[in-house]
Formats: C-alpha cells, structure tokens, sequence
C-alpha cells in the first residue's frame, strides 16, 4: 500500500541528516560512500537514495561534483550558526511534533486493535514486546523491535488507512530514539520503553482497552518529559 503521508525520500533526507549533523558521521567536506554502499546500509532503493540526495543539494547540505562524488558542503548552515546546532533545535522540534501526533493517535489506536485482535494478532504484539525487551536489556539497539511492537498494534486494527500510517509511525519512533542517544537521555528511552511496553502488552493480553490507551498515553507522555521537550 503506497504512503501518502511522509515521502520515503523525505524520511532518507532526514536520516543522512541526522548522520552529519548529529552523529557528525560525516563532516564538512566529508565525501558520501558510494551510492551502492549508501543505499545498501540505509536498505533503501537507489532511486529513492537519489531523490533525498536531490534534496539535500537542493537545501545546501550536500554538493555533487561531477567525477568525484557527492560531498558535505563547507558550512551546511548559515554562518553565524555553529556546525549542527539548528539542525538538532529543528530535531527536537520535530521529535516534539512526533510526540503530539502520537498522542492523539495511538491510545486511541491500541483501543480499536483491542476490540478487533485475533489472537494470533495478540501473539505478534506480544512477541515483538519480548523482543524489544531482549534487545534493551541486553543494552542492543532496540529501534527495530520498538517500531514492530507499535507496527502490530497498528495492524491489529485491521484498518487501511491505519496501516497506511505505518512509515509515519516508525519514523517517529526511530527519531525519538535516535535523538535521545544523541542527546545522552538514551537511558531513559530503554527505561520508558521496558517499563510501558510490559504494561501496555499485558492490558492488550486481557483485552483492558482502557488499561492499555493509558498506559500508551503515560509511554508517550513520559518520552517527551524524558527528552526535556
């Protein structure tokens, strides 16, 4: 089903954004891995790797130069601004932004999968929890595992245009934590997450619609305080 909410183009931009101006992987001047290697670490297609790379030039963060290779510019921001430092104020805002769509959007959703789950749908939700749990206690990258968890409480729903809104959904979440290891609250995420996870799993386990839209709502709520937003 084609997402007609955030372009996938929109989402790479976003994420070779986040590796210059946040996780200063790549600095100014810095020379882009080729557009195979690029597009195969992101695991995303060359065509839609082109397009965010057409943007970036566009926006002044990258330059091509013909021969040579695709390059971070000397100052992707203005000159008055430190390397980065509007970038991550821009992040947090969005995170921000993130959050409140979350708000609304998902207790309400985790309501609706309750009353439409199968069981074999329970039993997904379930399964990634405990996922996400291995991964974070083990002190393991868990963003994958986060995004399934709320992925199939989304999909329980059995509803299209839900489901549509997946990629919206896992962006959001993969930004969260992303910025909340950059930001030194990562801590707090793989705290949030072990403890409301468990919680929300088990009130879906028991079909306590109400139980699980709070618990969802307090995992959010506590996302935004943890990150200072």
């Amino acid at each position: 089903m084609i997402n007609n909410f955030v372009p996938v183009s929109s989402i790479i931009a976003n994420r070779i954004s986040d590796m210059i101006f946040i996780e200063k992987k790549y600095m100014p001047g810095d020379k882009l891995p080729s557009e195979k290697i690029l597009s195969d670490e992101l695991g995303v297609s060359r065509t839609s790797l082109r397009e965010a790379i057409k943007m970036l030039v566009a926006n002044g963060v990258l330059t091509i130069e013909r021969g040579r290779g695709t390059f971070v510019t000397a100052n992707p921001n203005s000159q008055n601004d430190p390397f980065g430092i509007s970038y991550l104020e821009d992040k947090k805002k969005l995170v921000l932004n993130w959050f409140e769509m979350r708000l609304m959007f998902e207790p309400a959703v985790v309501k609706l999968a309750i009353e439409r789950a199968t069981e074999s749908d329970i039993e997904e939700i379930i399964k990634y929890e405990q996922e996400a749990f291995t991964e974070a206690t083990n002190n393991r990258p868990f963003q994958a595992a986060d995004q399934k968890f709320h992925a199939a409480i989304a999909k329980a729903t059995h509803n299209n245009v839900i489901e549509s809104m997946l990629p919206t959904l896992g962006a959001a979440i993969k930004d969260a934590i992303d910025t909340a290891f950059y930001t030194g609250n990562y801590k707090l995420a793989v705290e949030n997450a072990i403890i409301y996870h468990r919680m929300i799993a088990d009130f879906i386990k028991n079909r306590d619609a109400d139980g699980a839209a709070l618990a969802m709502y307090y995992h959010i709520k506590r996302g935004i305080t943890d990150l200072n937003l």
